[in-house]
């Protein structure tokens, strides 16, 4: 066996660590950079404890019975379950795993629903592998602040308030149309929905929101980056 086969005692620690560690599943339909984090992740773990998805609906698939999953990477711009209903599915199936969103996005909106439905932190693809080896390494190794954060392009983090109204998506539909003065029966035809089901929709918001009505729900929605930048035009 040659000198440079011999691993050192530094090597050998690294090796008994990645060993030691739980699975990691990453989540992502981009197959190019779903293959990346896989590679990335093999330095971490051992290979055999890396699992890849390409949707929600396979991850579950693929996870099901991993008893070690430690640590999901999920991107929230999936085909079929994505968004907030992703992180809360993710949440749900993987209670014991750190979960981290991994995504292009850069709207502030998307970050606060992913970190509000329970990701740990919301990762911008393009900070560098580096980086993204960092945070992977402190998540599995117990490391991270407790408070959820946004990790910026450059590696910064930006702390977040988690505890704020998460919606669903048709939720925040509604939110919109509320907020432009729509009345239950104009957003019942402007959405095809029964007015039965409108009403739901906007009692469960002013759940989420903590208020009664509509004047305060739209108050809350904004100072929560909850609406499109046009929402304060009239229909």
């Amino acid at each position: 066996m040659s000198e440079g086969s011999i691993p050192t005692e530094a090597s050998a620690d690294a090796t008994r660590c990645a060993s030691e560690r739980g699975s990691v599943l990453i989540v992502d339909d981009h197959p190019l950079y779903r293959d990346a984090l896989v590679q990335l992740m093999r330095t971490l773990v051992d290979a055999s404890k890396v699992l890849a998805a390409s949707s929600m609906e396979q991850a579950l698939r693929v996870a099901a019975g991993v008893k070690d999953l430690q640590l999901v990477l999920l991107d929230v711009g999936l085909p079929g379950v994505n968004g907030v209903e992703a992180v809360t599915t993710a949440r749900r199936a993987f209670p014991s795993a750190v979960l981290l969103v991994v995504s292009a996005s850069d709207n502030r909106r998307d970050v606060n629903a992913a970190l509000g439905a329970g990701a740990r932190l919301f990762v911008s693809k393009t900070v560098s592998t580096e980086i993204l080896a960092d945070i992977a390494h402190a998540a599995m190794s117990g490391e991270l602040p407790a408070q959820p954060a946004w990790i910026l392009p450059d590696g910064e983090a930006t702390y977040v308030d988690a505890s704020q109204p998460t919606l669903t998506p048709r939720q925040r539909q509604i939110l919109q149309l509320l907020s432009s003065g729509y009345a239950n029966k104009e957003i019942c035809l402007r959405l095809g929905l029964a007015e039965v089901t409108v009403k739901m929709h906007v009692s469960a918001i002013f759940r989420a929101l903590g208020v009664t009505n509509r004047t305060q729900a739209v108050m809350v929605a904004r100072r929560n980056a909850l609406l499109e930048a046009d929402s304060s035009s009239s229909p």
